[in-house]
């Protein structure tokens, strides 16, 4: 039924005539009701090169579009996910992410051997867009090592890697002394990642941990190296994502001035963060990724609905200090759909808030270098158009999506 309705929208308020130049299609977009921040306002859009015009001088229009009263809003994005990297079934994921109306992924952690041959996916107007650290930087012991140890295991590395040593490097920075960063900065500079993931789990036990292989796969970076890597990132014009599992280690990343805290802490330990660190963490503008669905994973254990009531606590405390927060879901077999259905259903933020969240912060976090995520003049002209208002109903909104353009391409 979808494709009907586009089909049936595109042939009949579409006027169409010859480009200005091959391949390129100037238009004009009118009675639209476009996403302003906070409302929306009807409005007549250009789009000029692929990006987005206010002003009618600036563009001869090829394409009108009548949107007919719809609503356009920024596409949305997946600030934490892991499932770009392997050619499993990656049309598919790809195909889930656009059909929902997400354009932009971030991947916390990849392989670049991996990933380089799939790189023609991605970053391009018919495709979505990702954002990349590459390998993480963790503790001797730390995690992700487990994970790649049981991924050579399984064969997932077959005809890259060898053996565990083999992948240091390519699927972790092992970083135990500030002479560890500095002798492999360079190394790490030269994979070309987009920023710097930094892995601190149980930070608070770090000494018990560092040296018991029980624990072998969960632990981090000591937390007194963090301030080091957080300025190495920076005086590299690089930001840096924590990965963080306790409030302790929330505290640490906070208090050490990262960008970004990868997930909402206690998600599987059920404690609260201290609202201290929340209020700084606003202060500094401190990007965090909420990844609560995370919590759905422990249905099994008694104590579930607790840790979802302290899942809605701890969110609160980042929503009262006013810490900007972003969609992510880190579900290696969903995205940020599933991310905001759960967010949705804790009623702990508004239409506006969610929209905001899912639209604007999650793609300026996953690309902050790119003017995406705003419906503003001189941003790049992606956008989707909605039958209905979602700041009034909200609730299956990536399944009200009548039109999307990416780039200036609209996207079967």
């Amino acid at each position: 039924m979808k494709k009907l309705l586009l089909g049936l929208l595109l042939t009949s308020v579409i006027i169409s005539c010859k480009p200005s130049k091959p391949g390129q299609v100037q238009m004009q977009l009118s009675n639209g009701y476009w996403f302003n921040g906070s409302d929306f306002e009807q409005r007549t859009v250009w789009i000029k090169d692929g990006i987005l015009s206010f002003s009618e001088k600036a563009v001869q229009s090829d394409t009108i579009i009548d949107l007919e009263g719809q609503y356009v809003i920024p596409p949305f994005a997946e600030a934490h996910n892991h499932n770009l990297e392997s050619d499993y079934e990656l049309e598919k994921r790809i195909r889930s992410y656009l059909d929902n109306g997400v354009f932009y992924v971030k991947l916390l952690s990849s392989i670049k051997k991996r990933i380089d041959p799939l790189m023609h996916h991605y970053n391009k107007p018919t495709g979505i867009d990702i954002s990349m650290a590459h390998a993480p930087l963790t503790g001797s012991g730390g995690h992700p090592i487990a994970l790649r140890k049981r991924f050579l295991g399984y064969g997932h590395f077959d005809g890259l890697f060898k053996t565990l040593e083999d992948i240091e490097s390519h699927g972790y920075y092992i970083i135990d002394s500030e002479q560890d960063l500095n002798n492999k900065w360079e190394q790490i500079l030269s994979f070309g990642p987009d920023f710097i993931k930094i892995n601190l789990l149980y930070s608070e036990e770090y000494e018990k941990r560092k040296n018991d292989t029980t624990f072998f796969g969960k632990k981090g970076l000591n937390p007194d190296l963090v301030p080091a890597i957080v300025k190495k990132a920076h005086d590299s014009n690089l930001r840096v994502s924590a990965h963080v599992a306790t409030s302790y280690d929330f505290h640490v990343a906070i208090t050490s001035g990262v960008d970004e805290v990868a997930h909402l802490p206690e998600i599987h330990n059920g404690q609260p963060i201290d609202p201290k660190d929340a209020i700084l963490a606003a202060e500094q503008g401190t990007m965090v990724v909420t990844t609560a669905s995370l919590v759905t994973k422990n249905k099994e254990k008694p104590n579930y609905q607790a840790l979802v009531a302290n899942v809605r606590s701890n969110l609160e405390i980042l929503k009262e200090a006013g810490v900007v927060m972003g969609l992510g879901s880190d579900m290696y077999n969903d995205n940020s759909v599933g991310e905001f259905q759960l967010l949705h259903g804790l009623e702990v933020f508004s239409n506006l808030e969610l929209l905001k969240m899912w639209c604007e912060h999650s793609a300026t976090t996953t690309l902050p270098y790119r003017k995406v995520g705003f419906l503003q003049d001189g941003y790049e002209a992606s956008f989707l158009v909605l039958d209905k208002n979602p700041l009034e109903d909200i609730e299956d909104v990536n399944q009200n999506i009548s039109l999307k353009i990416k780039q200036g391409k609209i996207l079967d």
